[in-house]
Parts: structure tokens; C-alpha cells; sequence
């Protein structure tokens, strides 16, 4: 690991140190913990490929990614059939839970996340391809976000799952609240509590499901007429474009190097750049407020929240230029003359879709805020940053030669 990351990740480590919590930060390429060893302190961990098998008495944060990494064919996995006896929080492409939590779990995966073990209390899941398998038991609540949804365990408490596909395969003690395109509901299914849906057409229930309350089907929500664009909005958000405009000018010109790497990382994986933007996103607000609870902490606190507000406004500085660099197809790095262009265009591009209707236009901005950070932070992390990018001359523009300094065969 490159000095840079290593301070950063030093001073991450002395922040959560200094609010009197034992906190223990792991970076590697593989990170293992065997089914004979024993966690006693909050655990951090970055690698790529995460394994879990032991035992965890405080709080797990996890994060398997190959931002900061060198480019291989290992998917970036976390696996988790140890025990934690508090909570667990786990990313990466895919996430594999086969062990036992006592506290909640909160899982997210680019690709596929696969539930068969027991959580003591409340489930959060998200993934594209989602499963909980037959094995899988939960004493709480669960809240599942993806495409396609499998659900075959047993929960204690209520259901709230929100997918394109959703199958239903389990015991169900609590209500059950569902919206998808496409509901299954299969033969052997349990649910104690109340079934309300939203789907474009009835549910139809065999027989064999058994229903303890009732089977309420409610309308999908049609997103509200957007408000016409008045001429005040029209001038806010043309200040704010030139703001950012001006702003960016600045960033570029005293973080080239950054900068230029973190449009490269969003070129390279615009998903990886959303999960490690999401990471930093939910993390870094709960660093500050368990600084908060201490004397020597208050300070950096306030720090660490305005360097967390001054990173999520040049964010989206770097999707502009990203979006920019997409629009005009270029193969190469932006050149300086064309560098105002391009930011220009991109972050229109950006302001113009913040301005769709409700949630699009907020959740648009919000992903496209997330992969800015994400290359940011990447790109502070990695040791490739270039110092100084320089170009081609156009040999129109080449100064004469100086008197007596003529080529061989020149008269």
C-alpha cells in the first residue's frame, strides 16, 4: 500500500480511536479470519476477497472491493459463515451469509447476495439478484431492495420487500408488504399478518397458502405532474451551474493529478465507484458523530463534517467531466482547451436531469453524487496519482531553431 493510503487510512484509524471505542483497521488483498480465532474490537476491513469464519464480539464494517486494487479476474466477495455476536455490515460484488448474528445485518452486493444463516434481529438487503435461502431465519424485520427476490426462510417480524421479481417461499409472521412487477407466491407458504401488494394486476393466492389476515392490493403511486419552470428557477439553476462551473476550474487546476485519475476509475467501473461512494457516504457521518461524545473529539468532528460536505459538492465536479468525456467519445485525457467544454457540458447535462420530476430527478443526482465520491476517494486512496499531465506539441507551434543549429544538409 502506497504511503498516501496508508496516512489516510491512519488518520481514519485515529479518528474511531480517539471516541474511546477499541477500533481495529485492516487493509489487504485477501483478509481471513479462521474459524479458530476471535475478534474483541470493532472491525474495519478493505480487501478484496473478505472471509469470516470466526467469532465477532463488537460491530464488523466490511468492504471488499478492487478500487484501490490492481485489475484481476477475482470478484470482489464477502463471505460470512463465522458468528458475530453484534452487528454486521458487509459490500462487495457478492455477498455469501451462511453464519449467525446476534444484532442486525445490513447487506449490499453489486451482483448477487445469498442469505442461509440466522439473524438474531433486524435484516437490510441490497443486491441486483437477492436470496434467502431455506435455511435462513431472521427475529426481526426485513427491508429487501433488488430485481429479482427469492424469500424461503422464516422471519419473525415484519416484511417490507421492494423488487422488479419477487418469489415467496416462506413463513411469514409478521405483516408482508410487497411492490414489484411480477409476485409469486408459491404452494406452502405462511403469512401470519396482513398481505398488502402494489402489482399492475391481481394476486391470485392457491390454496395451499395460508393467510392469517387479509390480502389488501394498493395502487402504485404515478409520480406528480412536474410544477412548469418558472423564470426564478431558470436563473437559480443557472447560478448554480456557473457556480459549480467556477468551482471545478479551481479543483482541476490545484488537483490535476486527482482528478484526472478519479474520471479514469469512473471509466474503469462506474458500479465500483457507487458502492465505495455509498461506503463513504454512510460512514463517515457516523465517525463524526461518535467523535461528537467526547472533549477531544468535538474539533474533529467539525472537521471531518466539513471535509464530508466539501467532498460531496466536488463530486459532482468529477461525474461532470466524466459525463463530459463520454459525451464527446474521446479515447484520450481531456487537453486544457477543451477542458472548460467539457465540464461545462457535462454538468449541464447533470443539472438538467436533477430537474425531472419526483424521486428521478433526487435519485439521480444522489447516484451520480455517490460515483463522484467514490472515484474521489478511490483515487486519493491509489498510488498512481500523476503528478503533472502533459500533451503532444503541435509542431506548427515548435519555436525556430536557434542561429547555427541546423540539421545535417541544411543549407
Amino acid at each position: 500500500m502506497s504511503f498516501r493510503a496508508t496516512a489516510v487510512l491512519s488518520l481514519f484509524f485515529v479518528l474511531l480511536a480517539s471516541a474511546c471505542k477499541a477500533v481495529e483497521f485492516q487493509s489487504a488483498e485477501n483478509y481471513r479470519v479462521a474459524d479458530t480465532q476471535t475478534t474483541t474490537n470493532e472491525l474495519w476491513v478493505q480487501a478484496r476477497t473478505v472471509t469470516f469464519s470466526g467469532l465477532a464480539e463488537d460491530d464488523c464494517f466490511l468492504l471488499a472491493d478492487s478500487i484501490t486494487q490492481a485489475p484481476t479476474t477475482n470478484p470482489a466477495t464477502v463471505r460470512l459463515p463465522g458468528a458475530f455476536r453484534s452487528d454486521i455490515w458487509a459490500a462487495g460484488e457478492s455477498v455469501d451469509m451462511t453464519g449467525v448474528t446476534s444484532h442486525h445485518a445490513r447487506l449490499a452486493a453489486l451482483k448477487t447476495c445469498t442469505i442461509n444463516g440466522s439473524i438474531g434481529r433486524n435484516l437490510m438487503a441490497f443486491a441486483p439478484t437477492l436470496v434467502l435461502g431455506t435455511n435462513t431465519t431472521v427475529g426481526g424485520d426485513i427491508f429487501l431492495v433488488g430485481q429479482d427476490i427469492i424469500v424461503s426462510g422464516t422471519v419473525s417480524g415484519d416484511s417490507r420487500i421492494l423488487g422488479t421479481k419477487v418469489t415467496l417461499a416462506g413463513q411469514f409472521k409478521g405483516n408482508l408488504n410487497v411492490t414489484a412487477s411480477d409476485i409469486t407466491v408459491t404452494p406452502g407458504t405462511r403469512i401470519a399478518g396482513n398481505l398488502v401488494y402494489r402489482m399492475d394486476r391481481d394476486l391470485v393466492l392457491d390454496s395451499r397458502v395460508e393467510l392469517g389476515g387479509k390480502m389488501i392490493r394498493q395502487e402504485i403511486l404515478e409520480p406528480e405532474k412536474a410544477a412548469p419552470i418558472t423564470s426564478a428557477d431558470l436563473i437559480l439553476q443557472l447560478a448554480l451551474l456557473s457556480g459549480a462551473i467556477m468551482v471545478g476550474l479551481v479543483f482541476v487546476s490545484l488537483m490535476p493529478g486527482v482528478v484526472a485519475l478519479s474520471v479514469h476509475k469512473l471509466s474503469e467501473s462506474v458500479w465500483r465507484c457507487i458502492l465505495f461512494g455509498f461506503v463513504t457516504f454512510a460512514l463517515v457521518p457516523m465517525m463524526a458523530f461518535f467523535l461528537l461524545f467526547t472533549l477531544i473529539g468535538i474539533p474533529l468532528s467539525i472537521l471531518l463534517i466539513l471535509a464530508y460536505t466539501l467532498l460531496m459538492y466536488v463530486s459532482k465536479i468529477i461525474t461532470g467531466l466524466f459525463v463530459g468525456h463520454l459525451l464527446l467519445r474521446r479515447k484520450t485525457p481531456i487537453p486544457p482547451n477543451l477542458l472548460f467544454p467539457v465540464m461545462a457540458l457535462g454538468l449541464l447535462i447533470l443539472y438538467a436531469a436533477s430537474s425531472l420530476p419526483f424521486p428521478f430527478g433526487i435519485l439521480f443526482w444522489f447516484i451520480m453524487t455517490l460515483a463522484g465520491m467514490g472515484a474521489l476517494v478511490g483515487a486519493i486512496l491509489d498510488r498512481r496519482i500523476p503528478v503533472m499531465v502533459s500533451y503532444p506539441q503541435d509542431p506548427a507551434t515548435k519555436p525556430p531553431p536557434l542561429p547555427g543549429n541546423f540539421p545535417p544538409g541544411a543549407v
